[in-house]
């Protein structure tokens, strides 16, 4: 029986086992790639249930001037993807930024395959997947291009200017990604777009005309559905009132997903005059357990009435509150933010020396660096393990997560050595306790290990308020 005489619906199977590589020696041999608790939650759907799945579901998955940060465009030919069900999507470019990251969403399990890719002018983009939930929609993607990519040339203003979502443009977005060589680029970009209760599917057409600084045609029309993720997610309209000095904000809407916890928000400006509306706020948060969620997104719009919303990691089940501190960016005020001239798209924030403590890595530990009001982090040891250097280390203070990011190693000539992976990782069981991997360093050598006073924030302790998820 050849493919062509199979029921649409069978090779559609055939073709995502072939991509998802569900042969359990191959598993067994990509422990590199494919996370523990992963492999082995494939192994068991193999065994129960493969031979009884039958039917395949669509799943579904700020203004210019706010797009910031890397990433890449995007084209695609029309298609609309397909999503197994019952199986995590192995070699996930969105689940393998989601895990460098160190947070916790399932993005594996919920992401939708499109795995197509168009070539034109010696550029060939793939979108490897699809994400999406009632108000933004994420992609993954590789770039590879017959010449060496330069990083300035990577653009997100190209993909989000080309991009629609069910006919209207985006409201905003974000981007991460790295490069697997010279010539490739992965990446994971994050859209927000104007939600509708009317439309369970997404329809996205990209139109863009240049890639990399380069003119040519990258084409892409499909479409996503929101179902599975939403059926999965919980929702909470606690309205909450926040007085904060110069805002007066109400929680209007709490996301609990398999991916992310997300607050919704609405408020007004308690001073009238646009020209004293300054203030920055962010945004720390614990869950019931006490244990502080990694934060992810924020964004904001409006310049009278005003909405916005704070994306953090996923809980870890349902929460039955969340505590939030608020904090303020205070720097000094001759920092200012300028547009650099491609189109005005882009910004660019001015550099500034951020006062901070430093100490030797001369083998003698626990060694503890100050972090002015905030605390304190303690590095227990540093271990040089399978051609790299792990520092484990504990956070003493308010906010542990915030606190645990901000530990960076210098070298002798004071240049920061860029960790393995782009953030820390934690203890399950005791939240305050991290590790961070660097390239095998030489402590002979005369490395510091650095931290931040936190001067520039100030965290509002007496605006902190409990959202009761019920």
């Amino acid at each position: 029986m050849s493919d062509k005489d199979l029921p649409l619906e069978e090779k559609d199977i055939l073709k995502l086992l072939n991509y998802f590589r569900l042969d359990e020696e191959e598993l067994d041999s990509a422990g590199y790639e494919v996370p523990e608790w992963q492999r082995e939650r494939i192994k068991k759907k193999l065994k129960g249930k493969i031979r009884s799945i039958r039917s395949w579901k669509i799943l579904r998955l700020g203004s210019i001037a706010a797009v910031i940060l890397l990433a890449a465009v995007i084209a695609l030919e029309t298609t609309s993807p397909v999503w197994a069900r019952n199986l995590p999507l192995v070699n996930s470019v969105l689940q393998m930024f989601n895990d460098k990251f160190g947070y916790q969403g399932d993005y594996a399990a919920y992401s939708q395959l499109v795995d197509k890719s168009v070539t034109d002018q010696g550029i060939t983009v793939t979108i490897n997947e699809a994400l999406a939930d009632d108000t933004k929609i994420t992609l993954g993607y590789t770039i590879k291009s017959g010449v060496k990519i330069e990083a300035k040339d990577l653009w997100l203003a190209d993909l989000f200017e080309a991009t629609k979502v069910n006919g209207s443009n985006l409201g905003g977005g974000g981007a991460r990604g790295e490069f697997i060589d010279d010539f490739t680029y992965v990446g994971s970009s994050e859209f927000d777009y104007a939600p509708s209760a009317f439309f369970n599917k997404l329809k996205v057409d990209i139109n863009v005309k240049e890639i990399l600084g380069v003119t040519g045609n990258w084409d892409f029309a499909f479409t996503v559905s929101k179902d599975e993720l939403i059926k999965n997610s919980t929702v909470f309209n606690p309205k909450v009132k926040v007085d904060l000095p110069d805002q007066v904000l109400t929680i209007d809407k709490v996301v609990l997903s398999p991916i992310d916890t997300t607050i919704f928000y609405s408020g007004v400006y308690k001073d009238q005059d646009i020209n004293n509306r300054g203030s920055h706020y962010s945004w720390i948060a614990f869950d019931d357990q006490g244990a502080e969620l990694a934060p992810k997104s924020a964004s904001q719009g409006g310049i009278g009435p005003f909405t916005g919303s704070m994306q953090f990691e996923k809980t870890n089940g349902l929460s039955r509150y969340l505590t939030v501190i608020p904090y303020l960016h205070s720097l000094p005020k001759d920092v200012k933010v300028s547009l650099e001239p491609k189109a005005q798209k882009t910004q660019v924030a001015q550099v500034i020396e951020i006062p901070s403590e430093s100490r030797v890595l001369d083998g003698k530990f626990p060694l503890e660096l100050p972090q002015g009001k905030l605390g304190k982090l303690i590095i227990r040891d540093i271990a040089n393990e399978k051609g790299e250097t792990i520092i484990r280390y504990t956070a003493v203070g308010k906010a542990p997560y915030h606190q645990g990011k901000a530990l960076y190693i210098k070298d002798a000539a004071g240049e920061n050595v860029a960790a393995k992976n782009y953030d820390i990782r934690r203890d399950a069981a005791h939240p305050e306790e991290f590790t961070k991997v660097f390239p095998l360093l030489d402590l002979s050598k005369g490395y510091y290990a650095c931290t931040s006073r936190f001067e520039y924030e100030e965290f509002l302790g007496n605006c902190q308020f409990t959202i009761e998820l019920k």
